[in-house]
This record gives C-alpha cells, structure tokens and sequence, in this order.
C-alpha cells in the first residue's frame, strides 16, 4: 500500500475487500442529510479494510461560505485525544518504566493519601481517607475517583475544580497536577467510573516517566513514527487555512462556536492536554488507527508489541463488568451498557446488550465536537468520523455510521 502521509490511500473495489459497493452508497447521502438540515456545517467519513481504503466521503463545508470539507481539514479532535495519549504511556509500560497497578504516588509524590469526599459543600467538605491508592490502570479506564468540573455538574468536588480552574491553559502539567492532587475524589479509586482529567494526568506521568516534555514525547514516538504529520497541540501557520470552524445550534440555525481565524488553538498554550488538547485530520487519525488495528505497526514502524495491543483492548473494568455496572453516569463519548473499557478507550463486552451494531472486542473513542473513531479486529475494519459541532452528543450520527458500515460487510 502506498500511502503518503497527510493523504489519503487510492480507494480500492469494495467487493475485494468484502464490502459491497452499493451499501456503502447509504453513508454519503446519510451524512449530507445533516447538511441539508443544517445540523452540521461538513463532514467526512473514512473506512479501512485489510489496510486498504475502501470507503471514503466528504461532505458540506470546513467553514461556510468558505471552505469545503475535506480530507485535509485541521479538526479539534478533543477526546479523541485520550486514545493516543494512552498509547504512549503504553509505550513506556513496554519499558518497564512502570506496573499498571503501582501507586501513583510512586512516581507522582503528590498523590499520596488520597481523600475522598463524603459530605458537605464545596467550601466546607468532609473527607475520609480513600481506601487505595490511585494507579495507572485507574487513570486509563476512568475509574480513579477523579471528575472534570463540567459546568452545570452540581456535585461538590466538580464546584472544587471549577473554582480552582483546575485544567486552566495557563498551568504545566506539574502545576495541573499539584491542583489536581489538593481536591479530593469522587470516590474510591477501582470502585465507580466517571469521566475526569486522568488522561491529562497521565500525560504528567508520561513526563515524569521518559524525562521528556511531553509534547516532545509525542512527535518523537507517535506522530513522526507514523506519519501524523498534521497532529499537535495547536495549529500551525501553514495550517491555519485548512483549519475548521466550529460550530453550534443554540437556538436554531448554525452559529460559530469557535472561529478558526481567530481561535485559541492558533498559538501554543502552556497546558498539553492529552485529554482533549489535540487538532488533527483524517489522514492523520486514519493511520494511528491502523497502526492499533495492525497491532502496534505501520508501513514497517513499530510504535507497540502485538501482545501489548492486545492486552491493552481487553475490558480493565474490575470483574469484566461493563460502565453501566461500574455505575457510570453523566457524560461519556461512549454507551454504558454492554461495554467496558480498555486501557485506550471503549471496548464492547456484550454486543447484544449494546445499543448499537458492532462486533465483541470492538474499541474506540469520541470527541466533544462530535469526531469518532473505532477499531474491530474481528472484521478487520477501522473507520473514522470528523466534523465540528458542538456539543457532539447531541445527533446519533456515528451510531448510525456502525450500522451502514456493518451492513456492507458480505464476505
């Protein structure tokens, strides 16, 4: 296969690839539904087989009256950031650097004697200590005990993290993370699931783990390796007129809810979220995919083991239950019920519990401005989804992309 990194492959006969052609005709139509209506300003949709390109679409506009949508689009990827985060602190436990079980406060000294909130208010909280230890099998799966601070969340520790900005653009990951240890936890680490900023800190970890900064770390070990040459923490001078608005419908029509000419991303910002601080592209996104579908390897550079991979996909939830199990609520880029989590993202346990067509084993994550990427390994397929609309929860379209996709599979 010849691909050049920020391109696209050539696109291959579907029905060699087990794919039949006049099925995945449904997707494009589907999408420019969206446009039609005027629920999204422009999409674009890729799908992989066998390391070949066999589907690929883009619809409406990058930014209206501007630019059109295509595969060279610069995307706020938000979450979907986590997946490869997890990948490179991954990439370290291949080291030796670390046990997926240790102590954080090993290597994070702060983190000792974790208290959990059992009572009270934001400014007078009651606190016990917790009953373990935060690890970092915790904080890639989500079940540490820390939270995210969204607005409108009334629970007492996520007043706490507003009020002391924990996350704030202007902090390091070592302040962020000195913040982030004064709060106490939702509760016992290993014991519920919520979605928080434990991929931010595990990119403090990364840090503290390979000496690097770690945006360094990165470019030098994800990004260059494969080939993703559009991926970073802000948007490049030569970037800047391929980059999207985003957008949002708060009453009614489509209305911009970040402006890319004139968007924070334009610049550096001093704190690198590895939990939602990433632009990309589908390009991009595309082979970090297929490098976790390939097992740890693209066109010949190695970034995982194949045992690594496949142990990293496994559902880390205590006693295999699923998110629905383990108590999860409120936000999530993923169902609850019928799957788990892996030690990079989702991962179906129960496809007939789940709400949507997909195959066991089956991993992957979103992002807030509705981006989506998934895995299967059972059918050999990896796909990914870019737009940008806030908030991205708010249509069934990557629900209904499983479906499409899953029905042109003959073979």
């Amino acid at each position: 296969m010849e691909w050049t990194p920020g391109s696209l492959p050539e696109i291959a006969e579907p029905k060699t690839l087990g794919l039949e052609e006049s099925r995945l005709a449904n997707i494009k139509p589907y999408l420019q539904g969206y446009i039609d209506q005027g629920k999204l300003a422009g999409a674009s949709f890729a799908i992989m087989r066998d390391e070949k390109l066999a589907y690929y679409s883009a619809v409406g506009e990058a930014r209206i009256g501007e630019s059109p949508m295509d595969f060279a689009t610069v995307h706020r990827i938000y979450s979907m950031s986590k997946a490869i985060t997890s990948v490179a602190l991954l990439t370290l436990y291949e080291q030796a650097k670390f046990q997926l079980d240790d102590p954080l406060e090993k290597y994070l000294p702060e983190f000792a004697d974790p208290k959990v909130f059992t009572a009270g208010s934001a400014a007078l909280p009651a606190t016990r200590h917790a009953n373990e230890s935060i690890t970092p099998r915790h904080l890639m799966t989500h079940t540490s005990g820390l939270t995210y601070g969204f607005e409108g969340v009334p629970h007492a520790v996520d007043q706490m993290y507003r009020y002391h900005k924990i996350g704030g653009f202007n902090d390091s990951l070592e302040e962020f993370s000195q913040k982030l240890a004064r709060q106490p936890l939702r509760f016992d680490p290993g014991s519920s699931w919520n979605y928080s900023y434990a991929t931010d800190l595990q990119g403090r970890l990364i840090e503290v783990l390979s000496g690097q900064p770690f945006d360094e770390y990165l470019e030098e070990n994800i990004f260059k390796p494969l080939g993703m040459i559009d991926t970073g923490f802000h948007v490049r001078p030569d970037q800047v007129e391929r980059f999207a608005n985003n957008y949002a419908r708060p009453k009614g029509p489509l209305e911009i809810f970040d402006q890319a000419k004139s968007s924070e991303y334009l610049s550096e910002r001093t704190f690198k979220s590895g939990g939602g601080g990433l632009v990309s592209t589908l390009p991009d996104y595309l082979r970090f995919a297929q490098m976790l579908l390939n097992k740890g390897e693209l066109e010949g550079e190695r970034v995982l083991s194949r045992k690594t991979v496949e142990y990293a996909t496994l559902n880390h939830l205590p006693g295999d239950r699923d998110m629905e199990q383990m108590g999860a609520g409120g936000f999530s880029e993923s169902a609850f019920t019928g799957i788990g989590h892996c030690l990079i993202g989702s991962v179906c346990v129960n496809p007939a519990a789940a709400p949507n067509m997909q195959s066991y084993g089956d991993f992957g994550w979103g992002g807030a401005a509705g981006t989506r990427f998934w895995v299967d390994p059972e059918e050999g397929i990896q796909c990914v989804f870019m737009t940008q609309f806030m908030p991205g929860g708010r249509y069934p379209i990557q629900e209904y992309l499983r479906h499409l996709v899953c029905s042109a599979i003959i073979d």
